[in-house]
């Protein structure tokens, strides 16, 4: 009995590979051939012309001039549309946890914040066009700040 077995599992093995390497001629010669078809001969059966039938399917090109400008809305839609969006994006509530606080900076973020700012705005060079005169003071401040020299001269002196 176990010797048929054997003899049925060989013969199944080499049914299999008898069929396998037939497979493989036959799809090989099928592939290395070349299908030659003869030329058939033309035949007018369709009695409308077909390229006219497509060419009025296709979607019509319609040329609009253009229009002159109306300004009937007496309102700057654009700005109510983002005021709107604006409203609609503020509204939205983000609850947040609590961080605990750590001190992992050596310095005071708010002092080199302040200096940063100062620099920037004491860097930044004003040109200014020259004035006309205006002798908008009715009295002579070159003779009073001469006096007042004089005055501040006088009192040092005494009062050393």
């Amino acid at each position: 009995m176990k010797q048929t077995k054997n003899l049925n599992t060989m013969k199944t093995k080499l049914h299999t590979a008898a069929i396998i390497t037939l497979i493989t001629l036959f799809t090989t010669n099928l592939l290395a051939s070349e299908f030659n078809f003869m030329e058939e001969s033309y035949i007018d059966d369709i009695p409308f012309d077909t390229e006219m039938v497509v060419n009025e399917m296709k979607t019509p090109e319609f040329d609009f001039e253009d229009e002159a400008y109306i300004n009937d809305i007496p309102l700057n839609t654009a700005s109510i549309a983002a005021n709107y969006e604006y409203d609609k994006a503020v509204s939205v509530l983000f609850e947040m946890e609590e961080e605990t606080y750590i001190d992992d900076l050596p310095f005071n973020t708010e002092i080199v914040s302040n200096m940063f700012t100062y620099y920037n705005a004491v860097s930044v060079e004003f040109e200014m066009n020259d004035e006309a005169y205006i002798d908008d003071i009715p009295f002579d401040t070159h003779s009073i700040a001469q006096s007042n020299q004089s005055i501040d001269t006088t009192l040092c002196v005494l009062y050393k």
